[in-house]
């Protein structure tokens, strides 16, 4: 298999290692994120609805996520627009955006994500570590870590970018942009990343996602280039959108620029109103609730609108997502 060599200019970070046990227990913009099997939504339901979505019309509305390659809530996510891309297809934009990290003060960025080791006894008793020996030892390799230049994305004035699932998952944030970009057949798109996400991981993307490029029918000559030409420009305009719409966690969904869920959801046991329809909260991330919320945004309403979406299988994760 023919390994892609990245150029100096674009060396791929290890993310900026925040203790990892405290990352897996983050929550997100998505704390009520289930996939429990779906229930159809009604008009006719008894629920108070809590929060309403406020959809704003258009000809062709835009539903905007932003993920990152290997977060996992951000792959279940897009699983759950497959199904919708492939009902509206090309009567929508459903459109895919990364999350980045930008540095411009590596040793103070190291110093504040790293972890404080004066902290290790708190952190114990939190049952983040077992002993303060593993608590300092740990906070130690994530410091020599962070201030590793060759673990970043760097470019020719000194600024570092990273992702916060390591150098192979900013690769793949890169290569799945330039993918987009260069393809009119989003469908191939859709099957890259969906092949990506069964076939690779963080720990294997620089060796694998070429089959699953190829596999998709995409020109992985072209996604090269586009990765060692265009791959700064690509993550600064990526950053500027996060920072736009104040995204720090994957997934996150913007529907014609509105929130989707609105974050007055975000309460326990919320319910959302979306037209004449109320989702409970372990409904608003699965295929039938996203796609009636993206028909609501449609100045004239398709006939596609009318099917009712299977729900995703499968055991259901936990709840939430991938926070910087």
């Amino acid at each position: 298999m023919k390994k892609v060599k990245i150029p100096t200019s674009l060396k791929i970070s290890t993310p900026i290692i925040i203790v990892t046990i405290i990352l897996l227990l983050a929550t997100s913009f998505y704390s009520g994120f289930t996939w429990s099997k779906l229930k159809n939504i009604s008009p006719k339901s008894t629920l108070t609805a809590t929060a309403t979505f406020e959809a704003k019309k258009s000809q062709k509305p835009e539903l905007q996520f932003f993920v990152m390659s290997f977060c996992p809530y951000g792959n279940q996510m897009e699983s759950t627009l497959r199904p919708i891309f492939d009902l509206l297809k090309d009567k929508v934009n459903i459109t895919p955006h990364y999350i980045f990290n930008k540095v411009t003060d590596l040793d103070t960025t190291c110093k504040n994500s790293s972890g404080d080791p004066t902290q290790c006894a708190a952190y114990v008793q939190n049952k983040y570590f077992t002993t303060i020996a593993e608590c300092q030892k740990t906070i130690t390799q994530n410091l020599s870590l962070c201030k590793d230049e060759n673990n970043y994305i760097k470019s020719q004035d000194g600024t570092m970018y990273s992702s916060l699932h390591g150098r192979q998952e900013a690769n793949e944030d890169v290569r799945e942009i330039c993918a987009w970009n260069q393809t009119t057949d989003k469908t191939q798109w859709w099957n890259f990343i969906g092949a990506v996400n069964q076939n690779c991981t963080a720990q294997n993307a620089d060796s694998c996602w070429e089959d699953q490029a190829k596999s998709a029918g995409l020109d992985t000559t072209q996604i090269t280039e586009c990765f060692n030409k265009e791959g700064i420009n690509l993550i600064e305009k990526e950053i500027a959108l996060t920072n736009q719409y104040n995204v720090s966690a994957s997934p996150t969904l913007f529907i014609n620029d509105v929130a989707f869920p609105p974050e007055s959801a975000e309460i326990q046991n919320g319910t959302l109103k979306i037209g004449d329809k109320i989702a409970t909260q372990n409904q608003f991330s699965t295929p039938n609730v996203i796609k009636t919320a993206l028909c609501a945004s449609f100045q004239k309403t398709p006939t596609e609108c009318k099917t009712v979406l299977n729900d995703t299988t499968g055991a259901a994760p936990a709840a939430g997502g991938c926070g910087n």
